[in-house]
């Protein structure tokens, strides 16, 4: 980091975060380390983040680097800071909102928007992938691209295509949530943030139905209590800056039968 973006990249962390976690870059010996410094006897260092800060880290530093590259290749050459980015025609991002939270996902595609208006203004190019119908929704809508935007699709008798998306929804957000928490149960990782999303899921099956008790009628198997409790626990965004992405067993159980019941009994096809 030679244009000394550490404290960029912490203020970065902390905007998107809208936390108290703090990292600490030490760029001579290549540690990285967290902690939340509060003045208290609640202070501490080196604490565990979740998947999802985790996430919102790897992207800080990207999004700190990549605004100053931009930044600095707005300047004419002669006043130029640096001859770093001189080269740099091409900027490609592969999903970077992975275990975030939908607040999250809508901080990060309307940052990363307002960057890409900024660099209209040099020849820099973006390629964006992404499997989240939420990002996908707000960069789409945000730029007003509509034929920039495409779609990798698998046909059975054409295989894989890519083809121009005219609209800002190519799949349903309720769909691609289902889809998600499927391959987390499958390969055994489900973490706190599939939770948030089962209950997004649960709140919007409860609003579409009309149900007059809220989203917890929703569950109908032996371990509804256990999971209504842990999904009240989760959604709260105070427990979010010291807690893990770890999920207790006895979770991930209830969890995986209560989801599996739900698929059941309002009749989801099962997503491909």
């Amino acid at each position: 980091m030679t244009q000394g973006l550490d404290s960029v990249i912490i203020d970065n962390f902390q905007a998107f975060t809208n936390g108290r976690i703090e990292p600490k870059l030490d760029f001579e010996s290549g540690e990285i380390s967290f902690g939340i410094h509060k003045g208290d006897d609640d202070s501490a260092d080196g604490i565990k983040i979740s998947r999802a800060e985790e996430s919102i880290f790897v992207w800080s530093v990207y999004y700190s680097v990549l605004s100053e590259a931009i930044e600095t290749l707005l300047d004419s050459p002669e006043l130029r800071s640096t001859t770093d980015y001189d080269q740099l025609t091409l900027a490609v991002i592969d999903d970077p909102v992975s275990s975030m939270d939908d607040a999250r996902i809508v901080s990060v595609a309307l940052a990363l928007s307002e960057l890409i208006k900024r660099a209209s203004a040099i020849d820099l190019k973006f390629v964006i992938a992404t499997h989240h119908a939420l990002f996908f929704n707000v960069l789409f809508n945000a730029l007003r691209r509509k034929n920039q935007a495409y779609v990798l699709q698998y046909y059975p008798a054409e295989g894989w295509s890519l083809r121009k998306q005219s609209h800002d929804s190519p799949f349903s957000y309720h769909l691609g949530i289902i889809e998600d928490i499927q391959r987390a149960i499958s390969v055994n990782e489900v973490e706190r943030t599939h939770f948030n999303q089962f209950r997004a899921l649960l709140e919007k099956t409860a609003n579409f139905l009309g149900y007059t008790g809220g989203w917890g009628a929703l569950l109908r198997g032996p371990d509804a209590a256990l999971l209504t409790r842990v999904l009240n626990l989760y959604s709260h965004d105070r427990f979010g800056d010291i807690d893990t992405s770890e999920v207790a067993a006895e979770y991930k159980e209830a969890f995986t039968n209560e989801f599996q019941e739900f698929l059941k009994t309002y009749r989801w096809a099962a997503a491909a």
